[in-house]
């Protein structure tokens, strides 16, 4: 009878670490291509059901999680903040996906580990120096200064219209200050703080 009982466990085992290793391919997030970045950002999306994290940079790409729409938190309400680790096509390759403590008490809320991409115009993040660079580099040209005429507004009073990738410690955005246009260049020094500047 032992023999018998061996043989079903046995095979059930083997079963199981098929479906686990079938999923755990499913769930293989591609990375090849990705530009390296260390930034972090929000949520920007305004889809109540939340943004979409997908298996690799394109619309078409199996969903593999969802970072949770903006929560109340004390008198305001926040989004779910991130890593984002890489950028390719568009898409922001993010990871450990949480809702800060503006004053809720309930701590870092971790809601997505990743990796997985997200669209980056469904970022955003608060912009810490004034410059708009040609190039993700300190030493490239400067385009326009992120400041009002009599520098009572800074960088992080800034309005980021669009999102498009990122490289190292730089963002790809397109952004303006009050009554200016908008132009497209990299800035560095980002945060995902939702209430005050970074350090």
């Amino acid at each position: 009878m032992g023999r018998f009982a061996v043989k079903p466990l046995a095979l059930i085992v083997a079963c199981l670490a098929a479906l686990y290793a079938a999923s755990a391919h499913a769930q293989a997030v591609q990375t090849a291509g990705a530009t390296a970045c260390a930034i972090a950002g929000w949520s920007n999306d305004p889809d109540p059901a939340g943004l979409n994290v997908r298996a690799a940079p394109s619309g078409s790409a199996k969903v593999i999680g969802r970072i949770p729409a903006a929560r109340a938190q004390v008198s305001d309400t926040y989004s779910a903040e991130f890593d984002i680790i890489g950028s390719r096509d568009g898409w922001l390759l993010i990871r450990n996906a949480h809702f800060a403590d503006y004053g809720d008490g309930k701590g870092n809320q971790l809601v997505f580990a990743g990796p997985g991409w997200v669209f980056a115009d469904k970022v955003r993040f608060l912009i810490n120096t004034p410059e708009l660079r040609k190039a993700p580099s300190e030493q490239s040209p400067v385009i326009v200064r992120l400041a009002s005429a009599d520098f009572s507004m800074g960088p992080d009073s800034a309005t980021i219209d669009h999102v498009y990738g990122c490289s190292g410690l730089f963002a790809d955005v397109a952004a303006h200050m009050a009554s200016k246009p908008s132009t497209r260049g990299w800035v560095t020094r980002v945060c995902s703080n939702q209430v005050t500047t970074c350090n």
